[in-house]
Formats: C-alpha cells, structure tokens, sequence
C-alpha cells in the first residue's frame, strides 16, 4: 500500500480512515486475547485463569518502556514524512529496527531473569505462581518477534498505512486461536500452550512485517546491511520515546499494585479482574486507535507546520473518541452479565466482575479525554510534562490512594475507586497544561506551539 499524506484532504475522513483498521486491529487483538483467556478459564481452570491474568500485568510492565520508544520512533517518522525529508525517513526506519532487536534482546533476556521475582513480590498466591512462572518462561521468549512487530507498525503508521498491520494481526490471531486449540484441548499442555501459541503466533507478525519492509518500493524499504542506529536521529526518539515510555511503565506499575492489593482478596477476586480487563479492553482499545490516528496526523501536519490543522484534528479526535466511548460503555453496562459468562460460570467471579465495570466503565469517557490529549501531545513531540502528571496522577495517587485507604479498611471498592479518581486527578492537570501552553503560545509567537 501506497503512504499516506494526511497534511492535506478532509479531517476527519482521514482520522476515521486511518483509525478504523487500528480498532479492527485492536479489536480482533482483543477477541483472539478474549478467546485465549476463554480457553484457558474453560479448560483449565480458574487458578490458571488468575495466572495469565497476573503474568500480563508484569509483562505488560516489562515492555511499556520500549513501547513508549516505539511511539517515539514513529512520532519521529511522522513528522520526517511531513517535512518530505527523503534522507531523514531513511535513517529513523533503519534506527527503528535496530532498536527493535536490541529491545527485544534486552526485554527477553531481563524478563527470564526477573519475572518470577515480580511475582512474587506482587503477592502472587501460592497456587498460581507455579502456573505464572510456567506461562511467563515460554511467553518471555517471544519478545524480540514483539519489538519488531511493534516497531514495523509504526513505521506503516507513520507512512499512512494502517491496514497492512490488520491483515499480519488477523492472520497471527487466527493462528494463536488455531494454537491454542490444539495445544490446550488436544495436547492438553495447560498454560504452557496457551504461551507456546502467543509465542508462535507473534513470531509469524514479526516475519510478515520483515518481509513487507524489505519488499517495500515505498520510501521507507528497509535494507536489512543498513540497518545501523544515526545518533542524530536516536537522540530526537530517546527525547519523545523515553518520557512516553515512563510514563506507560509508571501507570503499569500503579496497575501493578492494584493487582497486589487484589492478590489479598483472594482467587475470586483475583479472576474477576483478568476477565474486566479483557471486558475493558473492548471499551480502551478504540480509544486508543483514535489516540494513535491523532498523533500520526498531529505529527505530520507539525512536520508540514500546519497550525489550523493541528487544531481542527485535535478538537475531532475528542468529540470522536468520547462519543464513542460513552456508547461502547453503555453497552457493556447493559450486557455485563452475559459478556462475563462468556469467560466463567463461576458466581462469585462474576458478581466481582460485574462490580468493577459499574464502578469504572461510566467515568470511562474522562479516560478517553485523557488520551487523545496525550496523543495530540506525542505527536507535536511534547512528552516531558505529560509524563511528570502520570507520575503524580496515575501512579503516585493512585498508589497512595490504596496504601492509605486500604490501611483504614480493608475493602475490595477501595480498589474500584482508584482508576476513575486518578483519571479526573490527570484530566485537571492536563486542562491546566494545555491552558498554560496557550498562554505561552499568545507571548512567544517566535516559538511555534499546535496550541497558538
């Protein structure tokens, strides 16, 4: 497919446009995850279930970090692209995928080092650590395929081209579903197949991604004897990559304390929360394809500096992204009960399930402010300041919230309460932010601000 020029033609066609496959791809990312978790709560059992719930979570930690670089990288392509810098496009797709094998070296090597440490001091029951450390091991080695794939994404993206990654997802989550099939039910492997087949199934994106890069006549083909890391160009990602990545490790590891305070509640409670958020994920993952189409437009109408379209984009990425939102929510709420016996015929999981989506999902749409904000933000390369509010906000309040409030009274709706607090905490820091980068812009017209 042919890049994308989005510093010209309609606004919100091409947001919708570019957006769409992502939420397909996030969607179906989601479904064959969904599916995943299905099995293995259906034939496995529940401790099992607890399992890849935990092991997510301290997996999802371990990679933020190089996401964060991964969004820097391609916030930095994006802009590249717009300025219609040939020489510049060529050296940060070269730089992206040499840090996408080292990252990859790195997460694999740390991870089978540490994980089972983490959980561990996640308090991590006894009856499901011996399932996590199994699952872990074996996922953990799937994580330079990950890198690469995630790091090729965003070079298509960047370039305009967001329905190429759908079709590489489809067809590595229909394999995984495929997979974990066979592995789980015929060969009867446990959680280790449900990760053997993760592992498999990413390594078949990564391959698919290589192969589009290397064939591309486009402008960003990639020469796999090139591949070598500018300084120049490292130096603009690690600026917007390092602070994105903080703060998506900051919020993961307040998420990593509420699964510790949730561990005390016991195994009920432990599988309700892996169900909710393979339930969220339904309501997060359109709000965060509408975040990354809002970037990847941001950070080319910043390289064409386009201020009018800076502006335009940002205002109908939020109207779209809350609508949205707040429709998605409502179902969910509706259909809770069915949805969460998709995944388990357990009562009590599904009592505990359906307290945390009524606590959380119908303040959801501050979240989804939230996030089109920071995205806005990425893309115009401003990082620092967002990445000090989820510092305070997500992670040091949501995280004093429970050791304060938990310390008082033991009592699982303290837990429910963190996320919508931290989101209005972080929505009035960002509204400050933003008000004071309009002050700035009116002062200094020299220095150019999307926000003037």
């Amino acid at each position: 497919m042919a890049v994308t020029q989005m510093t010209k033609g309609s606004i919100s066609k091409q947001l919708i446009l570019f957006s769409i496959p992502i939420l397909i791809s996030n969607l179906f990312q989601q479904l064959y995850n969904t599916v995943d978790t299905a099995i293995v709560g259906r034939f496995v059992g529940a401790n099992a279930l607890a399992a890849v719930g935990t092991c997510n979570l301290v997996v999802v930690f371990m990679i933020y970090f190089f996401i964060g670089l991964s969004n820097g990288s391609s916030i930095v392509l994006s802009q590249c692209f717009g300025e219609n810098d040939e020489e510049k496009v060529f050296k940060t797709v070269h730089t992206t995928m040499g840090l996408s094998f080292i990252s990859g070296i790195v997460l694999m090597i740390v991870g089978l080092l540490c994980a089972e440490t983490i959980l561990k001091m996640i308090n991590t029951p006894d009856d499901v650590i011996g399932y996590a450390v199994t699952y872990i091991r074996v996922y953990f080695l799937s994580m330079i395929p990950m890198m690469i794939y995630n790091m090729g994404t965003g070079i298509l993206r960047a370039m305009g081209d967001s329905k190429t990654p759908l079709y590489y997802l489809g067809a590595a989550g229909i394999l995984n579903i495929i997979l974990d099939l066979v592995f789980i039910i015929v060969f009867n492997m446990g959680v280790m197949g449900a990760a053997l087949a993760t592992t498999l199934s990413q390594t078949l994106s990564a391959v698919l991604i290589l192969i589009k890069l290397i064939s591309s006549n486009e402008v960003y083909k990639l020469h796999i004897s090139k591949i070598k890391i500018d300084k120049d160009i490292l130096k603009r990602i690690l600026v917007i990559g390092v602070p994105t990545g903080l703060q998506s490790v900051l919020i993961c590891f307040s998420n990593i304390i509420v699964q510790s305070k949730v561990n005390l509640f016991g195994l009920d409670v432990m599988a309700a929360l892996t169900v909710y958020y393979k339930v969220e994920g339904f309501i997060y993952m359109p709000i965060e394809a509408l975040a990354m189409a809002a970037s990847n437009f941001i950070g080319q109408n910043i390289g064409a500096r386009n201020v009018e379209r800076v502006k335009k984009g940002k205002s109908l990425s939020m109207k779209i992204c809350v609508g949205m939102t707040v429709l998605i929510g409502g179902l969910i709420m509706i259909f809770k009960t069915p949805i969460l016996h998709v995944f388990t015929t357990d009562s009590e999981v599904v009592k505990y399930g359906s307290q945390f989506i009524m606590f959380i999902v119908p303040l959801y749409f501050i979240y989804a402010m939230n996030q089109i904000l920071s995205g806005v933000l990425r893309g115009a390369g401003k990082t620092f300041v967002p990445m000090l509010i989820g510092l305070v906000c997500m992670c040091g309040f949501r995280v004093g919230w429970l050791v304060v409030m938990m310390g008082i009274v033991k009592d699982v709706r303290i837990i429910y309460a963190s996320y919508p607090l931290t989101w209005i905490l972080t929505n009035i820091a960002m509204t400050a932010y933003r008000s004071e980068e309009r002050r700035v812009g009116k002062e200094c017209r020299s220095r150019w601000s999307p926000y003037h």
